[in-house]
């Protein structure tokens, strides 16, 4: 899916580096962890009044791992990330699918968006990054097309029940 790099953890950072590889991937690019998906049991309330279902990223191994390997996103699912305050930076390495990336501020009023993120094939070296221009608390992740049919705009809240 993506990974983080703004704010990921020195020490998950340095475990990623110093991870053994098998030989063919220390050619390729990074190792991240695997991560298994969480149940989608967090329910967000989108300004329009849809709700969306989300699995929660909290540890950095989660948070490193993302939605990597998805095939897909089905509407109605998504991903949140519970962050510490800050610019936080997101990549689309190892994703499958494209995403609409949401972030919010400590009030969950939406602070940026990048809609139709693309994923990013080729080595991490050659991937993009998108947003982490605005302090974020919470960063949401849903399927393409998700901001464009909510009409999701800046200023807006986002309604959501989880512990920072």
């Amino acid at each position: 899916m993506r990974l983080r790099i703004a704010s990921l953890g020195w020490k998950v950072a340095l475990a990623v580096a110093l991870a053994p590889l098998p030989m063919a991937a220390k050619a390729q690019d990074l190792n991240v962890p695997y991560v298994a998906p969480r149940p989608a049991n967090t329910l967000v309330m989108l300004p329009d009044g849809s709700t969306v279902h989300v699995e929660l990223a909290r540890t950095p191994a989660e948070q490193a791992y993302g939605l990597m390997g998805r095939t897909s996103l089905p509407a109605g699912r998504g991903m949140l990330f519970i962050e510490q305050p800050g610019k936080h930076a997101y990549w689309m390495y190892h994703c499958k699918i494209g995403l609409d990336i949401v972030w919010m501020n400590g009030d969950h009023q939406i602070v940026e968006m990048s809609p139709d993120t693309p994923p990013c094939r080729g080595k991490s070296s050659t991937c993009a990054t998108y947003g982490g221009h605005v302090d974020a608390q919470y960063v949401l992740e849903l399927p393409v097309g998700s901001i464009r049919k909510h009409s999701l705009a800046d200023g807006e809240r986002v309604e959501f029940a989880v512990e920072p």
